[in-house]
């Protein structure tokens, strides 16, 4: 069971640090550690255990929140993390225009399947 938990955690932290990495090209890192913080302050009403996501101007780290799976392994973790993706999308979409939005949304896509979250040619 942890070997799962691990993977999975481990595969949205990879996720997070793709989307960390190709939204800084047109943000810069600290504007992306704002963002990230932002979209953390949207969700913990809804899920406190968003608060264990970690950022810094060099990136993600999801440690916590494996931590927390290890002791409530029925977090809604999928749930908790496609919502900040979308959410994440949609605030950045705002900030440089759904066009280079797409480009985020493609590699994203590319890397990691098929993602439910907005994008202009959906």
């Amino acid at each position: 069971m942890n070997d799962l938990v691990d993977k999975k955690i481990e595969r949205y932290e990879t996720l997070l640090r793709e989307m960390w990495a190709a939204s800084e090209t047109y943000l810069g890192a600290f504007s992306v550690k704002l963002l990230v913080e932002r979209v953390v302050w949207d969700l913990s009403a809804e899920y406190r255990e968003i608060e264990l996501l970690h950022c810094h101007e060099g990136g993600i780290s999801c440690a916590e929140i494996a931590a927390s799976m290890k002791e409530n392994p029925n977090l809604p973790v999928d749930d908790i993390f496609m919502k900040f993706i979308t959410r994440y999308v949609e605030i950045l979409a705002k900030l440089i225009g759904s066009e280079k939005t797409d480009k985020v949304a493609k590699k994203l896509k590319e890397e990691f399947g098929n993602i439910p979250f907005y994008s202009e040619e959906e």
